[in-house]
């Protein structure tokens, strides 16, 4: 029985050690970060499902071994502590006032005019988190200027999104992984009629 206890809590420690010294980049924080953002964009998104409840923890067992597992017990209490230090944090509030002036001039170019392009098809959003024509024949001619300027500006604002979002918490190498979250939540965010790409880059509609 010592031997196997022994055996258990050296592996537990071994795999402690493995979560304390990987640290992973916090994709499903990013990706709240990324729907908090795109809601301040385009408006509240009233077609999202509500998450899952949680499960409730399992009543605990009627049999009486706590004298034999009250050790692994309190093993595990110092493990799962270690494991949760060593994940990195993540500002979902992104309030710094770089990021805030970022959303601002999206927000009011939405309303303004990237809406009416993606309602008519011809913009959409694509597989790596920026706009792009999707069928230009759609503008008509005399405005076909302004929209260009409107893409251009757009992904220039989200591509400097993506970077503060990732400085302001520390982490400027995390901007191409912020990218890939903000471009699975804007096409989530899609509403029906608007083109978006898949990840082979081919054009689908909602």
């Amino acid at each position: 029985m010592r031997k196997s206890m022994f055996a258990l809590a050296t592996a537990l420690l071994l795999l402690a050690g493995c979560v304390t010294i990987n640290v992973y980049f916090p994709a499903a924080a990013a990706q709240k970060a990324a729907d908090q953002v795109i809601g301040n964009i385009m408006g509240p998104d009233t077609g999202s499902a509500n998450p899952a409840p949680a499960s409730s923890a399992p009543p605990a067992s009627s049999s009486n071994p706590t004298s034999q597992h009250q050790p692994l017990a309190m093993l595990l209490d110092a493990v799962i502590p270690a494991a949760s230090a060593a994940e990195p944090q993540m500002d979902l509030d992104i309030k710094t006032p770089q990021i805030q002036a970022i959303e601002a001039r999206m927000r009011d170019r939405f309303h303004s005019i990237m809406q009416g392009l993606l309602q008519s098809g011809a913009v959409g959003f694509t597989h790596n988190g920026d706009v792009a024509f999707h069928d230009a024949a759609k503008i008509p001619l005399a405005q076909r200027a302004q929209a260009t300027q409107a893409v251009a500006a757009e992904n220039s604002d989200r591509a400097e999104l993506y970077k503060q979002i990732a400085s302001a918490n520390g982490h400027p190498e995390w901007a191409q992984r912020m990218r890939e979250a903000f471009a699975r939540q804007w096409i989530s965010r899609a509403r029906a009629g608007w083109w978006y790409q898949d990840a082979s880059g081919n054009w689908k509609q909602k």
